[in-house]
């Protein structure tokens, strides 16, 4: 097994070579195989200053392509891919680098924390916020069957609209409004189990349909006649 890394072979360009790099190699065989790239460079640049501008020929091309070969299998060779001092020029670097993950870290972790409190005062927010709206539709459910007590029994007489217990109104449920007598008469049976589904949640509504017509004038207030 070779010891040493072998030395590209002289074609064009008279360059004197360093000696034959170690495995791994030491400080010095880094420098030499990067201080041979730039003598090669440098007679490969020479030569093409004296070479006919008109030619198609490169010479000397292939002789720095090897050097910068050469140098690159040295560097291959070093811990890690690259020569000792390198460690040394990014150890800082490394270590900015370090703290700034513990730094990302610490920051993650505040946000996460900052986070749930956040999700926390939000649900406490809706849970006073939900208690707000079911209190608000109380009152507003009690006024509005109150108007309507007052408004008799006549088809053409105006009611309010009655909100269900959960808060919401039957235009949140695409329900036809229920702003007369008359409206009520005329809801189609389908409309009118959903209008009692509603204003009786955890009732089996069961009887006649007339039965359920009173059922529904009742919830919103009207007076029936018996």
């Amino acid at each position: 097994m070779a010891t040493t890394i072998p030395l590209p072979p002289i074609q064009t360009l008279a360059v004197k070579q360093p000696p034959a790099s170690n495995i791994p190699p030491s400080d010095k065989d880094v420098i030499d195989a990067h201080n041979y790239v730039i003598a090669v460079n440098s007679a490969y640049s020479l030569i093409q200053q004296h070479c006919n501008e008109y030619s198609d020929e490169d010479v000397g091309i292939v002789d720095y392509a090897e050097a910068i070969r050469y140098e690159a299998k040295v560097l291959a060779h070093t811990e890690d891919g690259q020569p000792p001092w390198l460690a040394a020029v990014l150890a800082p670097l490394l270590t900015s680098q370090e703290e700034i993950k513990g730094n990302l870290a610490e920051l993650k972790g505040s946000l996460v924390e900052g986070v749930a409190e956040l999700k926390a005062q939000v649900t406490a927010v809706e849970g006073k916020l939900d208690l707000l709206i079911m209190r608000q539709a109380d009152t507003a459910r009690t006024l509005a069957k109150s108007f309507n007590f007052r408004q008799g029994g006549m088809p053409e007489n105006v009611l309010q609209i009655v909100p269900f217990g959960d808060g919401q109104y039957p235009s949140d449920m695409g329900l036809p409004a229920l702003n007369t007598i008359a409206a009520v008469e005329n809801l189609t049976t389908q409309h009118r189990n959903e209008y009692l589904t509603h204003y009786y949640p955890n009732q089996v509504i069961t009887g006649s349909v007339v039965k359920r017509k009173k059922l529904l004038l009742n919830a919103l207030g009207c007076k029936i006649s018996t």
